[in-house]
């Protein structure tokens, strides 16, 4: 009788190692998969669907591809955030989660949207390819994924900032990624918006935390070691419940201890990601006051221009007034002295036509005289005949003096 309960224990016990030893395997593996992985939620069709596995390098494209290998269907796709009406088209090498993680408070109102924009280029053949490349979304070990929910304490926020507990019960969304549901809060996405104080605070916090957890978790291997020896080493089935139970309460809490680990690191992440967004801001501001400082020298140097400008321009309008003025000066003692030659000439015109007047009286007078001389000398011709006819005629001067006659001039 003892010999065949000797037998039933230590078949019993080599049952809890191996079961122990599984358990362990797959959460170290578990603890692996879950330390690189964050998930994204992505409405394709009108249903949501989780890509699990992520991180914040992980790029559009492979949440695109992982996507269509999950739900089965081959063509062109585009990835939309959409936030409060607006849609931007992501490209394929932008990073989903690092865009939500920028919005920060508004991150619970983005909206990620898988689209469809049409065949894929490949022909008929990419369905059967990809069907045959697409992989079954791997399940975890019930009682594992219950006994981590159970012991878990945090409570996690959903998109719409509401706390929900932890439960058993799987989420009925869809995962479009053969990696395991990561239930905590470690999406990005779901993580409000804090202030960088808040967030030095709570990694403090976290990094104690982390401390004493890791302190516990040696203590916790120990114990769990120790007990292992103990049941290894009993001689009587009686106390294996007890050690059983103590065993799954151990790695429940060993679990719990993993995930605020996982936890601690995510916020070590966050804190990195917000110090170097710190940095990019301090670079950005350094930029931004010397290209502040070269444009006031700039407005400077063009308000000195702008100075001498204006009293260029100033003199300018003086100097061409002045001319003005004195081409108005000029232009009126010309005028004075076009009107008084303009009168000379008058004058002198009238005075050249009293002139013109008297020079015909006096040709008329002239004519007169020199027709009424050669009247005259015609008679004196007329005269001197006639006496030269009676001196040369038979009553002639015995004495022979010639009478002489003059010619009227």
């Amino acid at each position: 009788m003892w010999a065949s309960v000797w037998v039933k224990y230590c078949t019993l016990n080599t049952t809890l190692t191996k079961k122990h030893q599984t358990q362990a395997a797959g959460q170290r593996r578990s603890l692996k998969e879950r330390r690189s992985g964050m998930e994204l939620k992505v409405w394709v069709d009108g249903v949501a669907r989780v890509v699990c596995g992520l991180s914040l390098s992980t790029s559009c494209q492979d949440v695109v591809i992982a996507l269509a290998q999950s739900i089965g269907q081959t063509g062109r796709y585009i990835l939309v955030m959409k936030l409060r009406g607006n849609e931007r088209q992501l490209l394929a090498d932008d990073c989903p989660l690092q865009h939500a993680a920028q919005l920060g408070q508004q991150a619970a109102e983005v909206q990620f949207i898988l689209r469809r924009t049409g065949p894929a280029l490949g022909g008929d053949h990419e369905p059967a390819r990809a069907a045959g490349r697409r992989l079954p979304p791997s399940r975890p070990d019930p009682d594992h994924r219950s006994a981590g929910r159970a012991s878990s304490t945090l409570p996690r926020r959903s998109k719409a900032g509401r706390v929900r507990s932890s439960s058993a019960t799987d989420s009925p969304e869809p995962r479009a990624s053969p990696i395991p549901f990561l239930d905590t809060p470690s999406s990005l996405n779901a993580l409000p918006y804090v202030s960088k104080e808040e967030v030095f605070r709570q990694i403090l916090q976290q990094q104690k935390t982390l401390q004493d957890l890791e302190v516990e978790v040696q203590a916790l291997e120990r114990e769990t070691g120790a007990l292992e020896q103990l049941t290894s080493s009993a001689t009587l089935p009686g106390p294996v419940l007890d050690l059983r139970e103590q065993l799954e309460e151990l790695e429940r809490r060993q679990l719990h201890n993993k995930e605020e680990l996982i936890l601690g690191e995510q916020w070590e992440e966050l804190l990195q990601a917000e110090m170097d967004k710190e940095r990019d801001m301090h670079e950005r501001l350094s930029q931004a006051r010397a290209s502040l400082h070269q444009h006031t020298d700039q407005i400077t140097a063009l308000q000195a221009s702008s100075g001498h400008l204006e009293q260029e321009a100033e003199l300018t309008v003086q100097r061409r007034r002045s001319a003005a003025r004195q081409s108005e000066e000029a232009l009126r003692l010309l005028r004075q002295e076009f009107n008084k030659r303009q009168q000379h000439t008058q004058q002198l015109e009238a005075t050249l036509s009293a002139s013109q007047r008297e020079l015909s009286g006096a040709e008329r007078a002239l004519q007169e005289r020199q027709a009424w001389i050669q009247a005259l000398n015609r008679e004196l011709r007329q005269c001197d005949l006639q006496h030269f006819i009676q001196q040369t005629g038979p009553h002639a001067d015995p004495t022979g003096t010639p009478q002489l006659g003059s010619t009227v001039e």
